[in-house]
């Protein structure tokens, strides 16, 4: 089937789930729209290169090599998957000033010349060259903003993840602009959007909020790079991230992250490892429930967390060093993005790949199934534990 190529992770079930709702989508939008789609990607450089007489191009810092070291992995053979990467590479950051530029839905930036910068956007599971906007029949027809419009949102950014470690950073790109800034496209949809961006200082006048129905042709568009890579920010995105962070802390807490309730990613035999981990002192909480502010607060005092792979891990950012982290995982969905978060920050990190998936951890295949739910060995987490704790 010539779909599958286009991805870059999954399973053929899930590339072929992933193109059918991507296909129907499209089916959708050919319907309620009729303003033609972006028909390209372009490199940013290249833009510049070829059309870039009207724009502005402003540097902010060069490319940079973090090397990522070796972590505890449970088990061995789960190895070759969350640590295919022995360095990840964060290329230079920039501002870029687009006259007549647009966005659209998630932050996807189109260039006058109808293509998409490839630096605005990610596609998270297809490739670069097959984003899913160059599939689409139409668009919303695009509303004029008379000014300078900043690009803060995101793809992904209504989740607390991407939220916090794409468009949050994108903003200390933009330190310096801000008297010259009229809006802020930016996602204000649930409570944690708008607590922070009101410890942003970012004036409700300037928001326009960003949906996946909107598109906007503006004066001129201002476009922060992320500070880093997508999911993963540089040391200073983190450090612009954790500077919001409340002064008053505290340690010694240990913490375990539930996700009862959900509908992915639970634990399934939660009720035979909540007793092991009561009897170590480990506090349950759902962080979800909590204000940003307690977020910080909580994972900022603690030394020690056990979690199931979740957005929830994203407050990782605001842990001190040396804290100690156990992350759960199905061995059908085994995404490092918080190894190298945990890493970044010089938390000390294992992973425990829950019971099943043998021939998956054999053939070394990414799934991507990411509504597995998972089953921890209790022995294996007691040993695990014991090794961690004073």
């Amino acid at each position: 089937m010539s779909y599958l190529n286009k991805y870059k992770v999954g399973s053929p079930l899930f590339r072929t789930l992933s193109e059918g709702r991507m296909r129907l989508n499209a089916l959708r939008n050919a319907g309620r729209y009729d303003y033609r789609p972006p028909n390209s990607i372009i490199k940013v450089q290249k833009y510049l290169a070829t059309y870039g007489d009207s724009c502005i191009y402003d540097k902010r810092s060069e490319l940079r090599n973090f090397q990522l070291p070796e972590s505890t992995i449970e088990p061995e053979a789960a190895r070759p998957i969350l640590e295919q990467q022995e360095q990840v590479a964060f290329p230079e950051t920039f501002v870029l000033r687009l006259p007549g530029g647009r966005v659209l839905g998630d932050g996807t930036v189109v260039t006058p010349e109808n293509a998409i910068l490839s630096e605005s956007t990610t596609d998270f599971h297809r490739k670069q060259e097959h984003h899913h906007l160059l599939s689409e029949y139409n668009i919303p027809t695009p509303e004029h903003f008379e000014g300078r419009l900043a690009v803060v949102a995101s793809p992904g950014s209504g989740n607390y993840f991407h939220w916090t470690l794409d468009s949050i950073p994108r903003l200390h790109q933009l330190r310096g602009l801000e008297n010259q800034i009229d809006g802020y496209y930016v996602d204000n949809r649930s409570s944690f959007h708008r607590e922070w961006l009101s410890l942003l200082g970012i004036p409700s006048s300037k928001i326009i909020s960003a949906s996946p129905e909107r598109h906007i042709q503006a004066s001129e568009l201002i476009v922060p790079s992320f500070a880093g890579l997508p999911g993963l920010p540089s040391p200073d995105g983190l450090d612009f991230v954790r500077s919001f962070m409340p002064t008053e802390k505290g340690t010694g807490k240990r913490i375990y992250i539930s996700r009862s309730g959900t509908r992915r990613r639970h634990i399934s035999n939660e009720n035979k490892i909540l007793p092991l981990l009561e009897h170590h002192r480990f506090e349950v909480v759902h962080p979800g429930k909590m204000t940003v502010a307690k977020q910080m607060k909580m994972f900022a005092s603690a030394d020690i967390i056990v979690s199931p792979h979740g957005a929830e891990l994203t407050n990782l950012v605001y842990c001190r060093p040396g804290t100690k982290v156990i992350e759960f995982f199905s061995p059908y969905y085994l995404n490092p993005c918080f190894k190298h978060l945990a890493v970044l920050r010089g938390v000390e990190y294992l992973a425990l790949v829950g019971k099943g998936g043998t021939r998956v951890l054999r053939k070394q295949l990414d799934a991507h199934h990411v509504w597995a739910n998972i089953k921890i060995c209790p022995l294996t987490l007691v040993s695990l534990l014991e090794s961690m704790l004073p």
